[in-house]
């Protein structure tokens, strides 16, 4: 049941993820086009594009989490019983919920100190605290996502760990 929570709660953080990304695309075209043809771009489209990108990422972690996506190099686990590389399958997410928590910890510490020291950005003057606040809930997310998969590695669920709790 919590491994389909959270997978829909990763997949809608994705398609938020999805629309910010189709609108720092959309910007950045119409910045090009605009510089190419008119000789006016968009006034501070790096600065944007940044800072969509940036939230963009965020929301895309937890959903390649919860559907264990990311990049894992595999050489010598074949060697390994099957309840060793589950170990360490158990140990890998509990290392990357603890990383997110501590990516949560220290974003929010700089969103403060951006709100505090009224941190903007240089050409629009855009508050820096409002993005790296977006960036929170995709890094929770992503910490709450791996703790799921490293218990459910080490309770020994495997096929509730590869479809993410739900049935075939």
């Amino acid at each position: 049941m919590m491994g389909v929570i959270l997978k829909r709660s990763a997949m809608a953080l994705a398609m938020v993820g999805g629309v910010l990304l189709m609108t720092a695309i959309g910007m950045s075209l119409v910045s090009m086009l605009g510089r190419r043809l008119f000789s006016t771009p968009i006034t501070g489209d790096i600065e944007l594009l940044q800072m969509l990108v940036a939230v963009t990422v965020a929301c895309f972690l937890p959903l390649c989490e919860v559907n264990d996506r990311h990049i894992r190099v595999d050489i010598v686990a074949t060697l390994f019983p099957a309840r060793l590389n589950r170990a360490l399958l158990a140990i890998s997410h509990l290392m990357l919920a603890l990383v997110s928590a501590l990516l949560v910890w220290r974003t929010a510490l700089l969103a403060v100190d951006s709100l505090d020291y009224g941190a903007q950005s240089v050409q629009l003057g855009i508050p820096q605290w409002i993005p790296q606040v977006a960036m929170l809930a995709g890094l929770a997310l992503l910490g709450v996502c791996a703790l799921h998969k490293s218990v459910l590695q080490l309770t020994g669920d495997a096929r509730e760990a590869a479809t993410g709790g739900e049935r075939p």
